[in-house]
Order: structure tokens, then sequence, then C-alpha cells
């Protein structure tokens, strides 16, 4: 039976038309759709607009920054392209120091951390739209504090960030399940370790680096098995430094000499970023890379010296890096803007995370 007039998103027009017709809209506009009728808010709040949007290739990308200031608050802000300002988002109810973060669709996931000093289970998630909130998750099966964290083909997964003997040192979410659970992951004691200090998906893998050596998990392999279990290839585990990011199948990080290079799986070796060198400053220690939507981001604090104010400003940068493969790796600076966080001088970003929606 067709809706009724009164009772259509749209009148005259059939729901499966006007549904179309709303996943289409700049994501922008999604808190003034709520105000129209309780049935559009409903609408802007289910997972079937994501997965629509998605469909349609009408996703959005969102990079969010977590600051932690000197007095251990936890502030989230959305750094936007074209402006000298940013937006805020809700703070976490609980700042916990040391967490995992993930995203899936609308939502940013902190996997535990810890709170006074002592490591947590608490599985915090932020809603990202219409303005944000924050609920509690599924507690994890062990507290963690420096873990891994991804989100592959419909499940989470955290890894390490406990002690190497515990019973559950790897385990999967899948958050959308009608009763979610935290299930074990079987692992080998010798892949095992404690502190992990950087994550990324490369080829259906789960990649985390430790302080020394790294692993790598393949989902797609028997989860009852160790054999899901592996290194990580060792030139990219040696180049590896820090936070890294995937664009485009590239893992990019800074090496030691403060220059960007790209790690190629196919040729197993590190490249230096060319035709960026001589515009960008050396990156020493603190630089946050990002993939916006195929669009390489890095973000750096300014130096004291530089900044005169009393808040922290950082310099980002948009990079298109494109494989020429035998030629190597070169990349076109696409924007560069200086942006006023808000937030005291001497807060840290924590957390640099994409969400698409």
């Amino acid at each position: 039976m067709a809706d009724a007039p009164s009772t259509r998103l749209i009148p005259d027009l059939p729901d499966e038309i006007s549904v179309q017709i709303i996943a289409r809209i700049p994501r922008s506009y999604h808190l003034s759709l709520c105000h129209v009728s309780r049935s559009w808010r409903s609408l802007i709040l289910t997972r079937l607009l994501v997965t629509l949007r998605s469909s349609l290739r009408c996703m959005e990308p969102m990079l969010c920054l977590n600051i932690r200031t000197r007095t251990n608050q936890s502030m989230w802000l959305v750094l936007n392209q074209g402006r000298c300002y940013t937006d805020s988002l809700p703070s976490s109810p609980l700042p916990t120091v040391g967490s995992a973060c993930v995203t899936a669709g609308p939502y940013i996931f902190v996997l535990g951390g810890s709170l006074s000093g002592v490591p947590s289970d608490v599985v915090q998630i932020l809603d990202l739209r219409i303005g944000g909130q924050w609920f509690l998750g599924p507690r994890m099966s062990t507290a963690r504090e420096y873990a891994a964290a991804s989100f592959l083909n419909g499940c989470m997964y955290a890894i390490g960030g406990c002690l190497p003997s515990s019973e559950v040192w790897a385990e999967s979410l899948n958050p959308f399940d009608g009763n979610p659970q935290w299930v074990p992951i079987d692992s080998p004691v010798h892949r095992r370790k404690k502190k992990m200090n950087g994550c990324v998906m490369l080829s259906g893998q789960i990649l985390a680096l430790a302080v020394w050596g790294g692993v790598a998990y393949d989902p797609d392999q028997d989860a009852g098995s160790c054999s899901a279990w592996g290194p990580v290839p060792k030139k990219l585990d040696l180049g590896w430094i820090g936070k890294a990011v995937v664009v485009n199948d590239i893992v990019y990080s800074c090496d030691y000499m403060g220059r960007i290079v790209g790690y190629d799986a196919g040729m197993d070796k590190w490249r230096t970023v060319l035709g960026i060198d001589k515009n960008l400053p050396k990156f020493h220690n603190g630089v946050i890379l990002a993939n916006l939507h195929g669009v390489l981001c890095v973000i750096w604090k300014q130096r004291s010296n530089e900044n005169k104010s009393k808040e922290m400003m950082v310099d980002w940068v948009g990079i298109r890096a494109t494989d020429f493969g035998s030629e190597g790796l070169h990349g076109s600076i696409l924007w560069w803007e200086t942006v006023a966080l808000g937030v005291p001088c001497g807060s840290a970003i924590a957390h640099c995370i994409v969400a698409e929606f």
C-alpha cells in the first residue's frame, strides 16, 4: 500500500524517491533537516542514510583532532579546509590517556587508555551526526593502554596494549550487531607486544607497529588459528617511524631526515616524496599524517618562537601524491593553511582521525 500523502517525507513523492533526494543533500545541512519533521530526523539518524550515501558516493570526510591540554582535558575539534578556525565537538566524558581510536561511518570509537594512571577497558563512542553525542559501548575483555585499533570488513579490532601474557591480547567486535560482544582472537605468544606505536591497514591486513618489530594480522585467515599472524615486512618496519597513514595503497611516514616518505609493498622499499621538500620544513617530531579522501594531509604545531599568541597554532598542507613507478613518488601541494585551534599553547595532538559519512 502506498504511503498516505500526510505521512510521506516529501508530499506528492513516494518515500523511495524522497530518501534518494535527501541522501544527496550535503552533510552541513543535516542539523537543519532534523527540524523539518520527526520522520526526517529519524531518517538522518539511521544507518540506512549512511549506507545510501556511500552507494551514491556522497560520503564527505571530516578530519577530527583530539587535543590534550596540560591540565589533562580531552578536547575534540574539526579541521576544515579554507577556514582559519576549527569547529568544536563535545569533549569525551572520560579523558583517557593512551587510548586507541578508530572510525566507522559517523562514529569515532575511543578504546581503553588510562584513567588516573590505571589502564581501562572502557569504550567511548562519539556519534558525529548533528553536532556529536557521546555514549558508552561494550567494554573490552581486558584493560588496554596504547593498543592498536582498526576497522575492517565490518569489524573493529583491538590489538595489544596489555601484557603479552594476557588471555585476550587481541579481540574483535561487530559494533553494529544487535547484541555486540567482544570476541577473543587467538595469537602466537612470540608475536605479542605490549605497547603499540601505530597501526594501518594495507592489502586487507592490519599492520601494527611496536617499539621493536611489528605484527601483521589477516582477518581472512582462520580466526581460530595462529596462522593469521605474521611479522611486518622488515623494510617497512625499519622505516616506519611513529604514526603512519595509507593513501592509495602507499604507507606514508617521516624518515629520520624529517622527509615525507612512502612505502610500496610491491617494491618492498621506501621512497622519498619528491617535489615538496623545498617548501616544507624538516619534520623531526610531532608531525601528524592523515588520509583526507585520497589527499595526504600533513599537520604540525608551530614552534613557540613562530607563534606569538597564547593559543595553539598548527600548519597543515594537503598533498596530492602520485606514484610514477620507477620515477618515484611525486607530490604537489594543494593547500597550506595556518589554523588557530582555540586551545592553550603547550597542548598536544593525541589523535588525528578521519570519519566519512
